[in-house]
């Protein structure tokens, strides 16, 4: 029985609304039977056809081929508009096809879509088993009526700013981000990731939001947490059609990352790291839905995984880099990983050294082609009112503080990224944004830029009156944490001045050889207390903390304050110390703490429990430390004595925190106020996905 519908839609059979995951991606649908649809209205000027259409996965296992087309009806005319087609037996993925409408401008006309499965078992004959989506007539919005950008946000996974031509680099590895991002937009100098690896970065960012405020303590368990407003989700709800491509696996729908997007795309379940899409397979899969919805306001997230390792793609040939054609090591792109670990040795470090770093920037090159053929398919009219920003969740290091790839230092190849932005006639093509800028403050710009309310969750700045030369961008100081295994590392950066505070002290036990491997190579390394003049030492080669202690002193509070909003317990800090006095005192707590655990203790310092006293002492130096302790609510006594005598303590307290002012020597005691939302904790894939890309073992 024939089916009327409402909008000029008529469907032999019921349809059924539903959301279908095709190879991985994941879109709005329409579920009908093989019976041709139709639909009935007027042709708008410059119209044209946008349409997805594919068996549901539990039928394409038994047809031999599918074949689908559409068909226009004006009076008598008849015209078969387009037809895709592919057969069974290969992987199902949606089936993409624009068609133009123009000559049929302003005619009401009846598109007919039909689809023929060969092979179609009976019992499935009158069941919906074909998915539509989307499908849409559309046409232009004219430059004088569009009130709001379209959004264009690519990440490029891995990418270190100091390797983009824009930056300066010694090789042209970005053409098209030089040429038609960096010349047509404005480059932002000094951009920070607010942590050294993919998961926290990006939930940071999407979140406007500090990533240890947000996620867990345990790296498995990290995602995006359903209480908190995302980038897609507001853009969303401002009415823009959301889509959001990833290439890298770790981001899944299942830890929080594909909400706010109608349309999402993560390699699927059980995906290797070699299977992850490239650069040209992701654009591919992009394409389609650009051309689908760029007559929409749109937001499109684009994820490249290049030039995340192992460094390898077509442009690579015999294992060498045309940027380093001479090589004759054995050390490939896919080395890096048994490199990582210890496993597979440099016979010569130089020169497989620079063979590595080779193959990095031919995969940034690859990437820069692929992101060259992406902005090239926005037609030049959309691309007018089109807001582009392009940036990097975090670098890679190649031995430039003793490691490999990314994740464990603050340093700045690891957090010093990339960021980009074009919006013709709004942002000065070829101006360039002086000043720290943190990526946390990009979610805001463009939501404002999109006209919507910034969420009052949201940390971040709105950065488009600098970019537009209306107002001078604001003095920031950016955070950053490693946010994986093993004891605390924080940074801060304001200026040129940059602080990185490393909490040695802390116990750990290594969960596996990787970690006890990478653990023994950070002791080696790292400082509990390292500070640099970015301005005359960008590679962060002199250690300027035991010259220069009133910088450190300086630069603290913003490390500390940064801390204090996210670790729980009670707060034993001591400030100001005399270097070479001696902190010795007692606590007499309300009840036996679960465990203290140190803040920046020093090796010498000292601090010991029995019962519900607690005992310390402390070395005087310039940086504040002590230590938290966790289970107790109140302090019934406390007693403080700096070389023997009486030490001002400052009484409990609850709230925030208290203010990091330099005082003079004092020993404060304060309980944080309300914890801020945590991430959803029950996520094994997030855990198999992370082994599979060598994270763990």
């Amino acid at each position: 029985m024939a089916r009327p519908a409402a909008a000029g839609l008529w469907f032999p059979r019921p349809p059924e609304p539903l959301e279908v995951t095709l190879d991985g991606e994941r879109r709005p649908a329409v579920l009908t039977t093989v019976d041709p649809w139709r639909w009935t209205g007027r042709v708008p000027a410059s119209g044209e056809l946008h349409a997805g259409v594919q068996a549901v996965p539990t039928v394409w296992r038994t047809i031999r081929s599918l074949r689908a087309w559409v068909t226009v009806r004006s009076g008598d005319e008849r015209e078969v508009l387009d037809v895709v087609a592919t057969r069974g037996g290969e992987p199902p993925r949606w089936l993409d096809f624009t068609a133009g409408l123009s000559r049929w401008a302003g005619q009401k006309v009846t598109l007919e879509f039909a689809v023929r499965l060969d092979g179609l078992p009976a019992a499935y004959r009158h069941a919906n088993v074909v998915a539509w989506g989307p499908v849409r007539v559309s046409a232009p919005v004219s430059h004088a009526r569009r009130h709001r950008p379209n959004i264009l946000f690519i990440l490029v996974d891995t990418l270190r700013r100091d390797h983009l031509t824009p930056y300066g680099y010694r090789r042209d590895t970005s053409p098209n981000i030089d040429r038609l991002l960096a010349w047509r937009g404005a480059v932002v100098e000094e951009a920070y990731s607010q942590a050294p690896w993919t998961l926290p970065s990006v939930a940071s960012f999407l979140a406007s939001r500090y990533p240890g405020e947000i996620l867990g303590d345990d790296p498995n368990a990290y995602g995006l947490p359903g209480a908190l407003p995302s980038l897609p989700a507001t853009l969303k709800a401002c009415g823009y059609e959301t889509g959001g491509f990833i290439a890298n696996q770790v981001l899944h729908k299942g830890n929080g990352f594909r909400r706010g997007f109608e349309t999402f795309y993560s390699p699927p379940p059980g995906t290797s790291d070699l299977d992850q899409p490239d650069a040209a397979a992701l654009t591919a899969r992009v394409l389609p839905w650009l051309e689908g919805h760029r007559n929409a306001p749109f937001f499109l997230y684009v994820h490249y995984l290049d030039p995340h390792d192992p460094y390898d793609n077509p442009e690579i040939v015999g294992g060498r880099s045309s940027f380093f054609p001479d090589y004759h090591g054995r050390i490939s792109g896919r080395d890096v990983q048994g490199i990582y670990t210890g496993k597979i040795p440099l016979d010569d470090p130089l020169q497989d050294r620079e063979q590595l770093v080779a193959l990095y920037d031919s995969e940034i090159h690859y990437a820069d082609r692929a992101i060259g053929r992406l902005l090239a398919a926005i037609p030049r009219e959309i691309l007018a009112d089109t807001l582009v920003v392009l940036t990097a969740d975090h670098g890679e290091e190649f031995l430039d503080h003793g490691g490999w790839k990314h994740g464990f230092t603050l340093y700045d190849e690891q957090i010093h990224v990339p960021l980009l932005w074009r919006w013709d006639g709004r942002i000065p093509a070829g101006s360039r944004l002086p000043g720290v800028v943190r990526l946390l403050d990009v979610a805001p710009t463009l939501l404002r830029a999109a006209g919507g309310a910034v969420p009052p969750s949201w940390e971040g700045i709105d950065l488009m009156p600098a970019l537009t030369r209306r107002a001078p961008l604001p003095r920031l100081a950016a955070f950053a944490q490693h946010m994986t295994t093993g004891p605390l590392r924080a940074a801060a950066v304001l200026g040129h001045q940059k602080l990185i505070l490393f909490n040695a002290r802390t116990p750990y036990t290594p969960a596996d050889p990787l970690q006890a491997y990478l653990w023994t190579k950070d002791l080696a390394r790292l400082h509990r207390v390292e500070l640099y003049d970015l301005s005359q030492d960008a590679g962060e080669r002199t250690d300027l903390a035991t010259a220069m202690p009133g910088e450190v002193d300086r630069l603290q509070p913003l490390v500390h304050r940064q801390l204090d909003r996210q670790l729980p317990g009670l707060r034993v800090i001591a400030s100001g110390l005399p270097a070479g006095s001696r902190l010795r005192g007692s606590l007499v707590l309300d009840r036996p703490p679960v465990r203290w655990r140190s803040y920046f203790l020093a090796m010498d310092d000292r601090v010991e429990m029995r019962g519900n006293r607690v005992s310390f002492e402390l070395s005087g130096e310039t940086l504040a430390k002590g230590f938290l302790l966790d289970g107790v609510t109140g302090v019934e006594a406390v007693e403080a004595r700096l070389d023997g005598r009486p030490l001002p303590v400052s009484g409990v307290r609850v709230g925030p925190g208290v203010p990091w002012r330099r005082t003079g020597p004092a020993l404060r005691l304060w309980l944080p106020g309300d914890r801020r939302p945590g991430a959803d904790r029950s996520n094994p894939e997030t855990e198999k996905r992370l082994r599979a890309l060598g994270y763990t073992q």
